[in-house]
């Protein structure tokens, strides 16, 4: 006859709850973190001479004690006081932040695509072996409009073939430009913008989030690329842009 023990299993579901507690707050206590370096980057990017407009507000702020308006009036006026130079000094503000802690890095997911066979995505590719290693990029999902303080999604289909169907070391490059006030200008990427990775052979997705900064100029527009390859394959690139309304 089989005892059970409610004390042990209330014991056992409380410990499993406490770990999954500690590690949502902990990813938590990490978004924070990296948001209050952020904030005081760009502060330091402005003091430094980034954003010389950003001066008067700056100062009068910090001497009414109020550090939070100091912080904002720092960053709208950022490099100049454009969309453009409050883009860069907010993406080289997250940039120098993961830098300096790299356990706030979160790498990008890569996930094979179970409902595609490699023999349909061979197929599908007029692939043959003696093309050797080939990287397409079949497709960019990002939505056509985003809002200011939000994240951008970006998943992108990849289809590695090899000759014997074994996985390959492919080279992710990612690249983000904000078009605003008339001028594009290549910012920081947020997250690691190449990254070389050892792929199954198939068809793969990657997602990667792009975060948009809460005070960004509505008509701003974000254009993401992404490019992939192989050693020994020409590189495939896609790109789309997204407008903040």
């Amino acid at each position: 006859m089989t005892t059970h023990h409610p004390v042990k299993k209330i014991a056992l579901m409380t410990f499993v709850l406490s770990a999954f507690t500690a590690n949502a707050i902990a990813q938590e206590s990490a978004y924070a973190d990296l948001d209050a370096c952020t904030k005081n980057e760009q502060i330091k990017l402005t003091v430094k001479g980034a954003a010389m407009g950003a001066f008067a507000g700056l100062g009068a702020s910090f001497l009414s004690g109020n550090k939070d308006k100091a912080a904002k009036a720092a960053v709208l006026g950022a490099a100049g006081g454009g969309a453009i130079g409050f883009a860069t000094a907010y993406y080289t503000a997250i940039d120098t932040c993961k830098k300096l802690n790299p356990n706030w890095v979160t790498e990008s997911k890569l996930v094979r695509d179970p409902a595609k066979s490699y023999a349909q995505v061979v197929k599908e590719n007029h692939y043959s072996p003696k093309d050797g290693i080939a990287v397409r990029m079949q497709k960019m999902d990002v939505p056509s409009q985003t809002k200011a303080g939000t994240d951008v999604t970006v998943d992108t289909t990849y289809d590695v073939m090899t000759p014997d169907g074994a996985e390959a070391p492919v080279t992710f490059s990612r690249k983000l430009y904000v078009l605003a006030d008339g001028v594009e200008k290549e910012m920081t990427f947020p997250e690691k913008d190449t990254v070389t990775r050892t792929v199954e052979a198939g068809r793969s997705k990657e997602s990667i989030k792009i975060p948009v900064p809460a005070d960004m100029k509505a008509g701003s527009v974000y254009r993401i690329m992404m490019t992939a390859g192989a050693v020994g394959s020409s590189p495939v690139t896609i790109s789309k842009n997204v407008a903040v309304i």
